[in-house]
């Protein structure tokens, strides 16, 4: 979106949406930040309501990443940050102040669609990153049979590989890179078993699985793969840069949120030495 002649874009943006964990409306407050910022999440401190704890988009904050990530610092937790982040490495956004009035974003759709439908809102300018890290060599995490890698490239791309048993999923794969439209993988939601969405209460909000496909329509007949893509993204950026900064193809092979996040803390291990 393109604002108008005179229009200036905002600069503080507010989201309101349902928490799944609290069931309970969650603020999301967005703040444009000085450079070298980076982004930071600010959540109610429990041990006192009156006043905010400062949690950094790092691996270092990283407390869980069984079902999604969650961040913490002392007893204080932020879950479901990669598809936030997500849509900010999408958007080219990297020096934010996000103020969160719960401990948990807004689960949406399950896709970072409402997040950059926000955005533009704003009439905020996407903005494609530079390639400017480098990897001097490959990087590989493995877990049994799931592997990720990050190889020496001339760009940015994302790889996944599924293997799931499902009649409309089974073995999938999907390529995205920097060149790519943002809402390619943007728009793509989450899924998951519709008897763990019903104890949620979540069906009908997101993507849910039945023995024979899927509650309602895909936005693309492989969206569950280009949902694992946006996670990957997400969890990329703990390292603390833009992932599409990097010159590199990243490939998952059934990856999950743990395995983005500790190749998130090798790359954070070269990263500073290129800043």
């Amino acid at each position: 979106m393109t604002a108008p002649s005179g229009f200036a874009p905002s600069t503080t943006l507010k989201y309101v949406g349902r928490g799944v964990t609290s069931q309970k409306d969650v603020q999301v407050t967005i703040e444009k930040a000085g450079p070298g910022s980076g982004i930071v999440f600010r959540i109610p401190d429990r041990g006192d309501s009156s006043a905010k704890i400062e949690i950094p988009a790092l691996t270092s904050s990283v407390v869980n990443t069984l079902r999604n990530v969650t961040l913490g610092v002392e007893s204080n937790r932020l879950c479901i940050v990669e598809h936030f982040l997500a849509a900010a490495a999408l958007f080219g956004l990297d020096d934010l102040i996000v103020d969160i009035d719960g401990m948990e974003f807004p689960l949406g759709d399950g896709s970072a669609k409402f997040w950059l439908d926000l955005f533009e809102e704003a009439s905020w300018q996407p903005s494609k990153p530079t390639s400017d890290l480098t990897l001097s060599e490959p990087i590989v995490v493995k877990r049994g049979d799931r592997v990720l890698m990050a190889i020496p490239d001339d760009g940015f791309s994302l790889n996944y590989m599924m293997d799931w048993d499902h009649p409309l999923i089974g073995k999938r794969w999907h390529s995205w890179s920097a060149s790519s439209g943002i809402r390619e993988i943007g728009d793509a939601r989450t899924f998951g078993g519709q008897k763990e969405h019903q104890l949620l209460g979540i069906v009908g909000q997101v993507v849910s699985m039945t023995p024979e496909g899927f509650d309602e329509p895909l936005r693309w007949s492989d969206e569950p793969v280009r949902h694992k893509l946006l996670d990957l993204l997400g969890d990329l950026y703990l390292a603390g840069v833009n992932p599409m900064r990097w010159n590199a193809r990243f490939i998952s092979i059934k990856g999950g949120h743990e395995m983005d996040v500790e190749m998130a803390r090798k790359l954070n291990e070269i990263a500073p030495r290129q800043l």
